[in-house]
């Protein structure tokens, strides 16, 4: 029975709706489903019809306890009399890689008295292996056929685990916004091409085998609204700015792409980005798109449909077909957004589109998308080549002899005026929106203001949506950091007129999506890491790690009741261990309550809370020497310079990343700025425009990596820890 189900039954029997009667014959008749849905938006209960007329539906099981029986559903409303008299023959078909199968099962038909929903119980079937099964079965029940069927999804017991991680295997990586990458080469912001130069420094600097990257999810590219990654366009494509135009290999053949690249004018633009304190994500997006749109030109005259059998546009063709109308909503949402920013009165989004064009499936979208099929093609063209492009830095990354390569990562929110929300509205609750509850980083709750999930019509699609987005952001990575794990248990929905003080927490399918996620990271061969900081819900944390998920640790942060830090060796060793994240201080920012400054400065605090969290600092900063201290890692004659200085000194520095990669925990990731001492944090929560955030440029370019004394000072100094520490695999 579906949830939707057990709401119909609550809410009828709440108002007196009788779920049965006998007529004159003494046959018993059970009220139509439809009927009571009526009766109840009569009434003032509205329950959506269209989700009471199924025709399959979905079972998730874990190959590590497996259920002794499955339940077929029969259609609703079937009029079934006296059950306790009634068998079925049931003839279930399915087709995997050794064929098609058949099996016959006698079974006695089951009626919920509430609803009138029927099924049959069939014993399960065993000989199934871990992956999709779509199941369809031919029901006779005294000679009336019935038609309907099942997806099943049998999962892994775990996550995937590399062998080298089972044991005491240990790995370090390091940390970085890509978008703050700096290099002599890039137009202003991080690219894939300075990503190859992160990968050597990496490698042959720090002795890591990961690479953490910020979301690389398609965004607004507007300032200061529209280029957080965490609250991106879609989490299913990727941001264009990442692209490194020059390495498309039809640049090469664009006279006038090179032409334009190399005038003084664009030369002059790309030094001036390159020079900005800040990431300037509007004018670098409208740089490359104008090149791109060049070498798109040249893609399609010299590989184009005039071309058919050659090689590239057939791989271009192959991909367009593998990301199906996900891809091609996403392109449509992109070429609808450009025609109407160039038409008066010029809508900032696409909620002041003319309402025929708000619906993806609508006419006039689908005449849109006949009539512009240059400029949907163009939209495919740049995700196939980031597609490409990060597939190539991951190769990379594993020639060079990482174990994982790139650590890559997957927001909780959608932009409310994004193209995951135009195309998909129906996989989210409008009129609420997600946030958190207090706690002491912020004390009046946060609102993160995006839609929380429509979970059952996302069960009813068969996951398709959840998966095809977790699969997306599996590809091309080692491992995969789920933002705000929680969520696969519960979301804090804050009414869409409210504040999160009138907060409630709903919860989702969490044994569903929990095998789910086994099943994506296995089949990608992805490390899942969740991160479930914050308020947790009882015991999550355990059944997070006994499902082979790894849990999120930061030094600041684990501590006991009375603020003592946890000893190094207690970490867990299903974990990631980090100092901090963009969300928090740096180290250096941390110890010099930079954060405490710049929020009183952008008015989150005032002067009582100021002076409250500068008392809560100091004492945090006197139990983590302390700690440091106890377990050895921090010279005792050391510890009052530390605690005398304002800014951490060295020994402080080297203590604090020694502890850190002590832990026993699987993993350990340190943050460019922890490795560096800088005091900036890529995003101070509860700002927008009072903050430059996710914007923050690397302190030291590519090329300073390798060449610039403090940079390499530093790399040496984490490089010589992580060994010491026993983190990491021998390069051949």
């Amino acid at each position: 029975m579906t949830k939707t189900y057990e709401v119909l039954k609550t809410a009828a029997e709440s108002i007196g709706i009788e779920q049965t009667y006998k007529d004159t014959s003494g046959l018993t008749h059970y009220t139509n489903p439809a009927t009571a849905a009526k009766i109840l938006e009569v009434k003032g209960v509205r329950i959506d019809p269209s989700r009471l007329n199924f025709d399959f539906s979905v079972i998730v099981v874990s190959q590590a306890e497996l259920p002794e029986t499955i339940a077929v559903p029969l259609p609703v409303g079937t009029n079934l009399t006296d059950p306790d008299k009634l068998e079925a023959k049931v003839i279930m078909s399915r087709s995997d890689q050794s064929g098609d199968h058949t099996a016959t099962y006698e079974s006695n038909v089951e009626i919920d008295a509430a609803t009138g929903s029927a099924q049959v119980v069939l014993p399960y079937p065993e000989e199934l292996s871990i992956g999709r099964h779509d199941l369809q079965f031919v029901v006779d029940v005294n000679g009336e056929s019935f038609k309907t069927g099942i997806i099943l999804f049998v999962c892994p017991g775990k996550a995937y685990l590399p062998d080298e991680l089972k044991g005491d295997g240990r790995l370090a990586g390091v940390q970085l916004a890509l978008y703050g990458v700096r290099s002599k080469n890039n137009w202003g912001v991080g690219d894939f091409g300075d990503l190859f130069g992160i990968i050597d420094w990496a490698v042959e600097r720090l002795n890591v085998d990961f690479i953490g990257l910020n979301p690389l999810h398609a965004l607004g590219n507007k300032r200061p609204f529209n280029n957080s990654p965490y609250n991106p366009s879609s989490r299913f494509y990727r941001n264009f700015i990442y692209l490194n135009v020059p390495a498309i290999p039809d640049f090469a053949i664009s006279t006038k792409a090179a032409s334009l690249m190399e005038s003084p004018g664009m030369k002059r633009k790309m030094e001036n980005l390159r020079n900005e304190e800040h990431v300037n994500y509007e004018e670098v997006a409208a740089l490359k798109l104008e090149i791109l749109r060049e070498v798109f030109r040249s893609f399609m005259e010299n590989q184009g449909q005039s071309h058919l059998g050659n090689d590239r546009w057939t791989d271009f063709q192959d991909y367009i077909k593998a990301e199906g109308v996900y891809l091609e909503r996403f392109a449509t949402f992109c070429a609808l957004e450009e025609h109407f920013a160039n038409m008066p009165p010029h809508p900032k989004t696409w909620g002041e589109w003319p309402e025929q064009y708000r619906n993806p499936e609508s006419a006039e979208v689908i005449k849109f998308q006949r009539s512009n099929e240059q400029a949907l093609l163009f939209w495919m063209y740049l995700q196939w080549q980031l597609d490409e492009q990060l597939k190539n830095a991951q190769d990379y990354a594993r020639y060079k002899g990482m174990l994982l390569g790139l650590y890559n990562d997957e927001a909780l929110a959608v932009d409310r005026n994004g193209a995951d929300f135009w195309a998909w509205r129906q996989y989210f609750h409008d009129g609420f929106r997600v946030g958190a509850p207090p706690d002491p980083f912020a004390p009046d709750g946060q609102d993160w203001g995006f839609p929380p999930p429509d979970s059952e019509r996302i069960r009813e699609a068969a996951y398709e949506p959840f998966l095809k987005k977790l699969r997306g952001s599996c590809k091309h990575g080692g491992a995969l950091r789920i933002d705000h794990v929680m969520q696969l248990y519960h979301l804090f929905w804050i009414p869409q007129d409210g504040q999160p003080k009138d907060g409630v927490y709903v919860k989702d399918n969490e044994a569903d999506l929990l095998n789910l996620t086994a099943f994506e990271s296995n089949k990608s061969k992805v490390i899942i890491i969740g991160e479930d900081l914050g308020t947790v819900p009882f015991d999550f944390r355990d059944r997070l790690m006994a499902k082979g998920i790894l849990s999120y640790r930061l030094f600041y942060f684990e501590r006991d009741l009375a603020e003592n830090l946890t000893p190094f060796y207690e970490y867990p060793g299903m974990a990631l261990v980090s100092i901090s994240t963009h969300d928090l201080p740096t180290l250096a920012g941390f110890w010099t309550g930079k954060d405490i400054e710049i929020r009183k400065i952008t008015s989150q605090l005032d002067e009582a809370r100021v002076r409250a969290f500068k008392e809560e600092r100091t004492r945090h900063k006197a139990k983590i020497i302390e700690r440091l201290v106890n377990d050895g890692r921090l010279p005792a004659e050391t510890a009052h310079a530390a605690w005398e200085s304002e800014f951490p000194t060295d020994h402080l520095h080297t203590a604090v990343l020694d502890f850190v990669l002590r832990t026993p925990s699987k993993l350990v990731v340190i943050n460019q700025e922890d490795i560096f001492l800088d005091l900036r944090q890529q995003n101070l929560p509860g700002t927008t425009w009072e903050n430059p955030n996710w914007v923050t440029k690397m302190k030291f370019t590519v090329e300073e990596l390798n060449s610039q004394h403090e940079a390499v000072r530093y790399a040496e100094k984490f490089k010589s820890l992580a060994q010491a520490a026993g983190r990491g695999i021998k390069r051949h």
